[in-house]
């Protein structure tokens, strides 16, 4: 069994993975905003000897981690349920292994600040698999490999060092407040958890503009690729996941060059004759036409694109990505969406889908999709 489930997360990524039988394995990827924590929290409930082998935090876009931060306090939650936590923090931005005593300062953005103090206070697994180092890409190094449990392998394609060292001055300067009542310094990790003590909208749970008109598919990909340049995105977390003979690819909000650079070469590395195989794409920042270059999407051999997103705030997917899908694939693609959406739904037109030869799948209620490879 390999299933992949994209969990209502709003605008943003809460992918519920599960592998394997007896036991049944997981991996979770992000967190969304404060809907998908309560999602995870209500499985946790129902469950509680549910545990992941893998907890992965792509990057500190509020549309990733703000669901992950109240989840890590939740005692549902824990170190116990939990084999490792990826997730790259200031010190890894400067090459710098886990110093348990933690003298070098640490982390950026406020809510990256949140959640690496968490994971310092609860004492969870972090980046081990990588020896407390950050997960990143060597360019002049084989790509990383790290194998969990019962045969689940994932190759690592990015992070890549320059665009963590991207990332760095961004990270520092997003923590200048001009409120010196809510200033956190990196690493500062009493502080951070004093301010998060009096954050209600990071905190758990107490237990007990769409596309209009028509779409015109040859006209929608002749419009220009024009690059993301967002560092967050670009310090993203991406991945091949690889179980029983199926592959899917997890991009996060990836840049599309770095991106289409690690999985070249994982091509020549593999020896593969043109293109990489997948049974599932996870589409670059919820579809974005900036995430998405015909580059990167002509190295992969793929039917089936996976779409995050409820449309609100940036409107994904944008319909320039879904054209670039159809023309790079003459027939059989399938689009699996997790929301029924003004940005989606449009994609369900008959006539379209019969002219361009492809599917579109949706929830059977109003959000959250359930893929079975």
């Amino acid at each position: 069994m390999f299933t992949i489930e994209m969990l209502p997360a709003n605008e943003g990524d809460a992918i519920w993975i599960e592998y394997g039988s007896n036991p049944i394995r997981r991996i979770l990827i992000d967190c969304g905003r404060k809907t998908a924590y309560r999602a995870v929290a209500d499985r946790l409930d129902d469950l509680r000897e549910l545990t992941f082998e893998l907890f992965v935090l792509t990057h500190v876009d509020a549309d990733h981690i703000a669901g992950a931060v109240p989840l890590l306090q939740d005692q549902r939650f824990g170190p116990d349920r939990v084999g490792d936590v990826w997730f790259n923090g200031w010190r890894h931005l400067n090459g710098q292994h886990r110093d348990e005593n933690e003298s070098v300062r640490v982390l950026g953005a406020k809510q990256g600040e949140f959640f690496g103090a968490v994971l310092r206070e609860r004492n969870y697994p972090w980046n081990e698999n990588f020896s407390g180092f950050g997960v990143v890409v060597d360019e002049e190094e084989e790509l990383p490999r790290v194998e969990l449990a019962d045969g689940m392998v994932l190759t690592l394609l990015g992070p890549t060092k320059d665009k963590l060292s991207e990332m760095r001055d961004r990270w520092e300067s997003d923590l200048i407040s001009a409120d010196p009542e809510k200033q956190i310094e990196p690493g500062d990790w009493e502080r951070a958890l004093e301010l998060l003590g009096r954050d209600r909208r990071h905190g758990p749970d107490i237990l007990s503009a769409g596309h209009e008109g028509p779409i015109l598919v040859e006209e929608l990909a002749e419009v220009p690729f024009n690059a993301d340049g967002s560092e967050p995105n670009g310090s993203s977390i991406s991945f091949l996941a690889e179980f029983d003979g199926k592959a899917v690819l997890f991009a996060g909000d990836a840049h599309a060059p770095q991106l289409a650079s690690s999985v070249q070469r994982l091509i020549k590395a593999r020896g593969l004759d043109g293109r990489l195989s997948l049974d599932a794409l996870k589409m670059a920042h919820h579809g974005s036409a900036r995430n998405n270059s015909y580059e990167l999407l002509e190295l992969l051999d793929c039917r089936r694109y996976l779409l995050s997103s409820n449309g609100s705030r940036h409107h994904h997917p944008d319909p320039e990505t879904l054209a670039r899908v159809l023309t790079i694939n003459e027939d059989g693609v399938e689009f699996c969406f997790n929301y029924k959406s003004d940005e989606s739904l449009p994609w369900a037109d008959e006539t379209l889908k019969s002219k361009h030869k492809y599917s579109a799948i949706y929830p059977e209620g109003s959000e959250g999709l359930r893929v079975s490879l």
